[in-house]
């Protein structure tokens, strides 16, 4: 009898010793690859949001940061506003923008400031300047617009608003527009908003640009914009959003 009771004393503490380490196993998938992996993209935003491996990574301006590729800012140049970053279509740089086999831009000027001047005004300076533009290409070529063909061409080559979001919470709007112009045409994504001051306006404006050295008005007029091809604007789009999105003002 004694035995017996023995025997069933032992079985149960092996069942309690096994019930724990059991118990212990149910907290490890909180540290478990799986959990490493979903939490993946929480774990880069910051590192995004915050670089600490060089100041190249920051594009400043008073009051205002962007973060860039580090990239541009080695290889570019900023004289007052604008960080002008030429040769995209050579290494390092090329490897920095999407699709680069394709060689859409041969380069790329960021804009950032604080003027005193409306949302509005900005937009329509912008849109104003791609006008002129286009006129002077079809002068250039040696073809007659009239006033109203040119604003219609004009406003087939630009879009938005489109509501826009920073990573801090700051509101405004993105707008599109193809600036074409004698031997080079530009595509332009520009983002506004309002700016600390009453009446002020914050815009970063990134400007993609094609060299064409020539001037020839094809049948179809919409084959003078940078993208030929609707998927490939909306990749670089969506690229130029990553950094727009990234802008502080302090």
């Amino acid at each position: 009898m004694k035995t017996a009771l023995l025997m069933v004393s032992l079985l149960f503490s092996c069942s309690v010793a096994l019930h724990a380490q059991d118990s212990t196993k149910t907290k490890k998938p909180k540290t478990s690859l799986g959990d490493k992996i979903e939490a993946l993209p929480d774990m880069l935003i910051p590192a995004y949001n915050n670089p600490t491996d060089s100041a190249l990574s920051i594009l400043k301006n008073e009051n205002l940061t962007l973060i860039i590729n580090p990239e541009w800012n080695e290889k570019g140049s900023q004289t007052n506003n604008d960080l002008k970053v030429p040769k995209l279509n050579e290494e390092p740089l090329k490897g920095t923008f999407p699709m680069p086999e394709k060689e859409i831009a041969n380069s790329l000027t960021i804009t950032m400031t604080t003027i005193k001047k409306s949302a509005e005004d900005k937009r329509n300076a912008v849109f104003a300047q791609a006008k002129t533009h286009l006129a002077a290409y079809y002068k250039e070529a040696g073809k007659a617009i009239s006033a109203d063909e040119l604003t219609t061409n004009a406003k087939y080559f630009t879009s938005g608003p489109e509501d826009f979001t920073t990573a801090e919470g700051k509101q405004g709007q993105l707008y599109y527009a193809n600036d074409i112009a004698p031997q080079q045409t530009t595509y332009i994504v520009l983002f506004v908003t309002p700016g600390a001051k009453p009446g002020s306006t914050v815009f970063v404006q990134f400007n993609y640009i094609k060299y064409t050295y020539e001037s020839i008005v094809p049948e179809d007029y919409t084959e003078l914009r940078l993208f030929v091809y609707p998927d490939d604007q909306k990749t670089y789009e969506n690229f130029t959003k990553k950094y727009i999105r990234t802008l502080k003002i302090q």
